[in-house]
């Protein structure tokens, strides 16, 4: 058994990472390509690291990355959507990962991967504008809230009514 299938069979994949789907530029020529698109859809855990290997091996046409998604099973997702759009995956040799797509299911799996997408709680992705400026609010909303709580009220004073002692 080679080096390969030994290290293969003990990756653990069902752990959190990343699914990308990536798109052979041009694959199809000009016209058709407008109509069909050759993506890939694949697990990685970096998939900067994957897309430089695929540019390193020379490929036919030019490879781009569309969209990564941060999942918590790569495993579960990627297998998920292979068999949703097996209607349009390409035999290779050596790949089962590759799909023709046409612009309506393009925008399918461009979907599917939103709906699979988690959501990571992260402070990167908040403007420090908006941070700064939900902190002064909070902090006039707190003085406004002091303020109203020390002021003495004020009891309405009775006067006698004129003509009345």
């Amino acid at each position: 058994m080679s080096r390969f299938l030994q290290r293969r069979e003990y990756r653990d994949d069902h752990v959190p990472g990343y699914i990308y789907l990536m798109r052979a530029k041009g694959y199809h020529g000009l016209v058709p390509g407008c109509y069909l698109q050759r993506c890939k859809i694949g697990l990685s855990r970096n998939p900067e690291a994957r897309l430089q290997t695929f540019i390193d091996n020379q490929p036919p046409c030019d490879i781009e990355i569309i969209k990564t998604i941060y999942v918590e099973d790569m495993e579960f997702v990627e297998t998920t959507l292979h068999q949703r759009f097996k209607h349009c995956n390409v035999r290779l040799v050596k790949s089962r990962e590759w799909f023709d797509l046409n612009p309506w299911q393009y925008a399918m799996v461009l979907w599917a991967f939103s709906r699979y997408e988690s959501r990571r709680l992260s402070f990167e992705n908040i403007p420090v504008r908006v941070v700064v400026g939900g902190l002064v609010a909070l902090l006039g909303m707190g003085m406004l809230v002091g303020q109203s709580m020390r002021e003495p009220q004020v009891q309405p004073s009775v006067e006698a009514i004129p003509g009345q002692r």
